[in-house]
């Protein structure tokens, strides 16, 4: 009987590390120290260390800076020109950043759909500035 316990256990423990592993596959991380606030999907985020993460299979991006998190349903971007960094990317508005993709070193990046508080920005003719920030994946 203990060696049927014992093996299901292991078993058991074999699968959880399993599955650990797999899930950590599919997920993108980005880090970088954004030195100013932002926002990100419509949501106001503070200075600060971001981490970006993206399920490839979803794909959800989770963005998080601070105690500030944020979700979105990217759009993935294959880019001819992938950047040599993984960086991310803003739109500078006056003094209004606004965080509108991921380009990822060699791969797929991803864009987030423009806010509503950007259009109507652009709509006002306000001068767009793009501003790149470099940051390490993981």
């Amino acid at each position: 009987m203990t060696t049927r316990k014992q093996a299901a256990t292991l078993l058991i423990l074999t699968l959880v590390g399993l599955t650990s592993f797999l899930n950590a596959q599919t997920r993108t991380i980005a880090k970088a120290q954004v030195p100013f606030a932002f926002i990100a999907n419509g949501t106001a985020m503070p200075a600060g260390e971001c981490t970006i993460a993206v399920d490839v299979k979803g794909p959800l991006m989770s963005i998080r800076s601070g105690e500030q998190n944020a979700f979105a349903f990217p759009i993935p971007d294959k880019s001819p020109k992938a950047p040599k960094h993984t960086v991310l990317v803003f739109h500078r508005y006056d003094n209004r950043y606004f965080l509108v993709a991921l380009k990822r070193e060699g791969g797929t990046g991803y864009r987030l759909r423009i806010s509503k508080l950007e259009r109507e920005l652009q709509a006002r003719n306000v001068t767009e500035q793009v501003f790149t920030l470099l940051a390490s994946a993981e």
